[in-house]
C-alpha cells in the first residue's frame, strides 16, 4: 500500500518534495500557525466544499447557482444584527498577534469544467495599519442545456488606528456577481429517471434563452473617536467612544426570457415574445453610538437611520427611509461571553419593527463549552412581497401583517470526546411563503420546526471518522418541505510518508437524507416554492479522495457521486434539477507567508 501512495505521489509532487527536503526557517517561525494550517477540519472544508454543516447543498445542479440547504438553519433566514466573530480560516489567522503576510491560494477543476478559482491574504503594515481580502471565481458549465454558472465574489478591509487609539477606522467592501444560465429544469423527468440518453445534452429542459444577473455592491466606513479614556491599575480601565458607522449599497437583479411562453410560467401579464424582469435597490444607512467600555465589558446605545430607493422594472418606483433606536451590550467574564444587540423602529416604512439577538457561550473547562443564539425579529415584508408587477407575476397584498421569527440555538460541545450536540428551533407567526403557483402568499398562524443534532470524530488506529446525524420535525411538511433525516460519514485512513514529511489522507464520504417534497423553483423571480407532486432525497452520494498535505499544500483528487446510476437515475437536489453525475475532481490549497 505505502509504495503505491509513495509511486503517486512522486509522480504529482516530485518538484513540491525535492524543496521539501531543504532548510525551511518559517517552519520555526510560523510554528504557532500549525493548527490553523494544518488542522484536518480546515482541509475536509476545502475538499468537501459543497457540504454546510454536514449538510449537502440543494442547488440547480452546477455549484454556484441558485441554493438552499433543506435544515432548519438552512431556510427562513433572518438577519442578524450582531457582527458575529467569523470563524473562517483567514479571520482566525487575523487575530494572531505579530502575524506575517499571509496568502492562501486555491484551485479546483472538474471534469466537466467545472472550475474555482480563490485568492486570500492577510497583512499587517506594523502595529496600527492592517489589510485582507477574498477573492472568488467560480465557472460551472453543468451538463444540461442553459445551465451555466459564473460568479465573482469579492472582500476587502482595511482597519486603522492611531498610536494612543484616540482614532480608528475600518473600511470594507464587498461585491458579489452572479451570471446565471436558467433552464428551469427538464421536461420530462421520467425521460432521466429512465435514462433515455447518455448525453445530457440531449435532453430536453424548459427553457433555452433564460438568464438572470444578480449584482450587489456594498461598502462600509466604521469610524471610532476615544472621548475619555480611565486608568485605574494595570488591569482595570474604563473608556468613553463615540462610533459612526455608515454604509451604502447597490442590489440588482435582472432576469431576460425569449420564450415566455414557456409551460413553466403561468401567466403573461406584458409582453408574449420577451420577458425583462428587474430590481434595483438602492440603501445609504447611517448608525450613531456612544459605547462605554469598562475592562471586558461595553455597554452602548445607538441611532440608526437608513434610506432606500426601491424600483422595478414595471413595478413601483420608489423611496422610503427608517429611523431606529437600538442598545447592545458585550461581556467577558472568566469563562463567560455575552453579546446582546437590539433595536426598535419608531419612524418610517418599518415603523413597529423590532429586532434583538443574543449569543453567549460558557467554557466549563478546557474540555466542555456550552453556546447558545437566540433572536426575535417583527418585520414588515419586504416591497417585493407586496407590489409586485413583471411579465409573469402580479400581485398587490397591501393586507399582509408584520411576519415574526423566533429562533434559537443551543450546542453542547464535548471536547475531549469529539462530539457536539446541537439543538435549532424556528417559530414563525403570519408566515410568508410562495405557493403552489409561485405567489406569494400569508398563512396567519403558528407554526415551527426543529432540528436535533449529534456529531462526532473519533480514531481507531490509523482510521479517522466523522459522523454525523441529523433528526427534523416540523408542523407542517407542506409549509417547511424538509428531510425527517440526515446523515453523513467519513471513513479515511491517514499516514506519514518520506519521513513524516508528507501526511495524506485515503478515505470517502457519503451523505444522504430521507424523502421528501423538496422545494420547486421559479426562474423568473429566483425564489423557491413549495410542491406535493414530486418527493426528492432517499439517495446515497459517495465520494472517494485521496488527500496530501506537504508543509502548506494540500492537493486532492476526488471521484465525486461516483455511485450514480448505480440504483437507479431519481437524484435530485430540486425538483426537476437532477444533481450533477459522477465527475473527477483536482485541488490545490497553498498556503504562503511573507
Amino acid at each position: 500500500m505505502r509504495i503505491i501512495l509513495k509511486i503517486i505521489v512522486l509522480l504529482f509532487l516530485s518538484s513540491s518534495f525535492a524543496y521539501s527536503q531543504k532548510n525551511d526557517s518559517l517552519v520555526v517561525n510560523n510554528s504557532k500557525y500549525d493548527s490553523l494550517l494544518f488542522s484536518d477540519a480546515y482541509f475536509l472544508d476545502v475538499l468537501f466544499y459543497k457540504h454546510q454543516n454536514d449538510v449537502l447543498i440543494n442547488n440547480l445542479g452546477p455549484f454556484g447557482s441558485t441554493y438552499y440547504y433543506p435544515t432548519t438553519g438552512g431556510i427562513y433566514l433572518e438577519k442578524k444584527l450582531l457582527i458575529i466573530n467569523n470563524n473562517s480560516f483567514q479571520s482566525k489567522l487575523a487575530k494572531l498577534e505579530g502575524i506575517k503576510p499571509f496568502t492562501n491560494i486555491t484551485y479546483i477543476n472538474a471534469s466537466r469544467k467545472e472550475q474555482l478559482f480563490s485568492v486570500s491574504h492577510v497583512q499587517q503594515f506594523g502595529k496600527l495599519l492592517s489589510f485582507a481580502f477574498n477573492y472568488k471565481r467560480i465557472s460551472s458549465p453543468g451538463s444540461y442545456i442553459n445551465q451555466e454558472a459564473n460568479n465573482t465574489l469579492f472582500d476587502a478591509v482595511i482597519d486603522y488606528k492611531s498610536k494612543s487609539d484616540i482614532y480608528s477606522f475600518n473600511f470594507s467592501t464587498v461585491v458579489n456577481r452572479f451570471f446565471l444560465d436558467e433552464n428551469g429544469g427538464l421536461k420530462n423527468n421520467s425521460d432521466f429517471e429512465n435514462n433515455l440518453f447518455a448525453n445530457r445534452r440531449t435532453y430536453d429542459v424548459n427553457l433555452l434563452t433564460s438568464k438572470v444577473s444578480k449584482k450587489n455592491y456594498s461598502y462600509f466606513l466604521k469610524q471610532k473617536v476615544r472621548l475619555w479614556a480611565g486608568k485605574e491599575d494595570s488591569i482595570s480601565y474604563s473608556v468613553l467612544d463615540l462610533k459612526l458607522n455608515t454604509g451604502y449599497s447597490i442590489r440588482k437583479r435582472v432576469f431576460n426570457d425569449n420564450d415566455p411562453l414557456s409551460a413553466v410560467y403561468n401567466n403573461i401579464f406584458i409582453d408574449s415574445l420577451s420577458s425583462i424582469d428587474s430590481i434595483y435597490q438602492n440603501t445609504l444607512s447611517n448608525q450613531l453610538s456612544i459605547e462605554f467600555s469598562k475592562n471586558n465589558t461595553a455597554i452602548g446605545f445607538y441611532g440608526f437611520h437608513e434610506f432606500e430607493n426601491y424600483a422595478q422594472n414595471f413595478g413601483i418606483d420608489t423611496s422610503y427611509q427608517n429611523v431606529y433606536v437600538g442598545s447592545f451590550l458585550t461581556s467577558s467574564l472568566n469563562k463567560f461571553n455575552v453579546d446582546v444587540d437590539a433595536r426598535y423602529a419608531f419612524f418610517g416604512y418599518r415603523k413597529g419593527d423590532f429586532d434583538v439577538d443574543l449569543n453567549f457561550d460558557y467554557n466549563l473547562n478546557k474540555d466542555y463549552q456550552i453556546r447558545a443564539e437566540v433572536a426575535y425579529h417583527l418585520n414588515e415584508p419586504s416591497l417585493n412581497y407586496i407590489n409586485y408587477t413583471s411579465n409573469h407575476f402580479f400581485w398587490r397584498n397591501y393586507d399582509f401583517k408584520k411576519t415574526s421569527i423566533l429562533s434559537s440555538i443551543a450546542s453542547v460541545e464535548f471536547k475531549k470526546i469529539k462530539t457536539q450536540l446541537l439543538f435549532e428551533n424556528k417559530l414563525l407567526n403570519n408566515l410568508l411563503y410562495f405557493n403552489t403557483e409561485a405567489e406569494v402568499a400569508q398563512l396567519s398562524s403558528i407554526h415551527s420546526f426543529s432540528s436535533f443534532s449529534i456529531s462526532k470524530n473519533y480514531q481507531i488506529f490509523n482510521f479517522y471518522f466523522r459522523s454525523a446525524v441529523i433528526y427534523q420535525t416540523t408542523t407542517n411538511d407542506f409549509l417547511f418541505p424538509l428531510p425527517d433525516f440526515i446523515g453523513r460519514q467519513i471513513i479515511y485512513y491517514q499516514d506519514y510518508l518520506f519521513k513524516k514529511a508528507l501526511k495524506f489522507q485515503l478515505g470517502f464520504n457519503v451523505s444522504y437524507s430521507t424523502n421528501y417534497y423538496g422545494y420547486a423553483y421559479m426562474p423568473a423571480t429566483s425564489q423557491f416554492y413549495i410542491q406535493s407532486d414530486k418527493k426528492i432525497g432517499d439517495y446515497p452520494y459517495f465520494d472517494v479522495f485521496f488527500n496530501t498535505q506537504l508543509k502548506r499544500a494540500q492537493i486532492f483528487f476526488k471521484y465525486e457521486h461516483f455511485n450514480a446510476g448505480w440504483s437507479g437515475y431519481n437524484y435530485y437536489s430540486v425538483t426537476g434539477y437532477p444533481v450533477l453525475d459522477r465527475s473527477f475532481k483536482f485541488g490545490v490549497s497553498w498556503n504562503m507567508f511573507d
